[in-house]
């Protein structure tokens, strides 16, 4: 009988992939779904202690020992929910009510030709959004001008502009709108330019067989360009540089394969 090889395992990975944040004490807090991510890569550099002879004319090498491992990544993703973008600044989201409270009398200085953004404030300077009933009234209430004569708004975007020709001039204005009642996320940056937290790949695998990876202890560092604005029509992604670190308790790496019935 002839030898019996075993068969080649060739693997086309698929998979998703979720981080669990670590909180300001180290806690995990819950898998946070990143969706779409089109490449999860691992990269292991070691380090070598090399011992050489000199017992003869002839210096050989005759120990040699790993002493370093560094094992690195990146993790590309496409999917722009408000969740990954703000890891990818680093930074926290929040869900904000918008309540539908009259404004009048918010003092702004103008000039001729620009644009304005209704609420904003220090405290929120993108200001509010969808908005009715907008007015802009001089400085001391007595005038009301005309809308489309002296000024047009975006009641969607919240955003007024001061027409070049009407009769507003440069100096204060009182704005006056109603924004419409509903909620919103908002994202901002963090102080800090990473996050720490537990990598899990669930395996879907378009060839060879599924093996679901776990890191406990894991740091996401936003790297490369995130367009604004771009012109053409590939979609856009998001990279984090990957760095798996070796927790107290616990191994750099898991990599399990999947119960077979027996």
């Amino acid at each position: 009988m002839g030898l019996v090889y075993e068969k080649n395992q060739y693997a086309i990975p698929r998979g998703r992939a979720f981080f669990d944040p670590f909180d300001a004490n180290g806690n995990l807090t819950g898998e946070i779904a990143m969706g779409n991510c089109p490449g999860i890569n691992l990269s292991i550099e070691t380090e070598k202690a090399e011992h050489f002879s000199s017992e003869k004319g002839l210096r050989e090498k005759d120990e040699s020992l790993v002493v370093q491992v560094n094992r690195t990544g990146q993790v590309t993703c496409d999917n722009f929910s408000s969740a990954n973008f703000a890891l990818w600044l680093s930074g926290t989201r929040t869900a904000v009510n918008q309540v539908a409270t009259p404004v009048t009398g918010e003092v702004r200085a103008v000039a001729k030709g620009r644009f304005y953004q209704l609420g904003a404030t220090p405290a929120n300077p993108l200001g509010v959004r969808d908005v009715t009933a907008v007015t802009v009234k001089s400085s001391d209430g007595t005038t009301t001008y005309v809308a489309g004569e002296d000024y047009n708004v975006d009641l969607e975007t919240g955003r007024v502009q001061i027409l070049a020709d009407g009769d507003i001039a440069a100096g204060n204005v009182q704005f006056g709108y109603t924004p419409v009642a509903g909620s919103y996320e908002t994202v901002r940056s963090g102080a800090t330019a990473e996050i720490q937290g537990a990598l899990r790949i669930v395996s879907d695998n378009a060839s060879g067989s599924n093996r679901d990876f776990y890191m406990p202890k894991v740091t996401l560092t936003p790297t490369g360009d995130l367009p604004i604005i771009a012109e053409g029509t590939e979609f856009v992604q998001m990279q984090f540089g990957l760095e798996v670190l070796k927790s107290a308790n616990a191994e750099a790496i898991y990599a399990d394969g999947r119960p077979v019935a027996v």
